[in-house]
């Protein structure tokens, strides 16, 4: 089983690394570059967390894959390797963002759509939701297919539910159904 608490702290060590080389934003792309690998290549994921392939080879094929990362996030990928941790690689990204957006003093909003948002839209979100909330914001969009209409916001553990689903469930409610 996998911890964000062992995530974090490689997250947070990546950053301090990061800043301290005035490349936050590179970093994060890196590091978003190889998780979209991981993701997009199964037999790539397969290949770095099988426990029988020796962390050399494991190590070679990220370095021959990924012949641009930076020496900061090279060393943090081979580190995990080396420390049986590949499968962290994703929560290792994801804290990474958290550490951001904490740091820079954005507030993190998901928003979960039936379809991706256009431009004017998400400026619009945007800003309603920063002047709510008096803080800026750092808007992470995410697609559920499953879902007819709407949308689904959640801010700091709070959710604005304002799906065609969640409609729908309010009306039954009120139906008696």
């Amino acid at each position: 089983m996998r911890a964000v608490g062992i995530a974090r702290k490689y997250a947070d060590a990546l950053y301090q690394v990061a800043e301290e080389k005035n490349a936050i934003e590179a970093t994060e792309r890196e590091l978003r570059t190889i998780v979209d690998g991981l993701q997009g290549t199964p037999e790539f994921g397969r290949f770095l967390s099988h426990p029988l392939i020796s962390k050399t080879n494991k190590i070679e094929l990220v370095e021959t894959t990924f012949p641009d990362l930076s020496t900061h996030s090279g060393n943090m990928l081979r580190l995990l390797i080396r420390n049986r941790r590949e499968s962290y690689l994703d929560l290792v990204y994801d804290q990474f963002v958290e550490v951001r957006i904490e740091a820079q003093g954005f507030v993190k909003v998901d928003v979960i759509a039936a379809r991706p948002l256009d431009e004017e839209e998400s400026r619009k979100l945007s800003t309603r939701l920063e002047t709510a909330l008096g803080r800026q914001i750092q808007l992470e969009e995410r697609i559920d297919e499953k879902l007819i209409g709407g949308a689904r916001i959640e801010i700091d553990g709070r959710v604005i539910d304002g799906t065609l689903w969640a409609r729908l469930g309010k009306l039954r409610a009120l139906l008696g159904e």
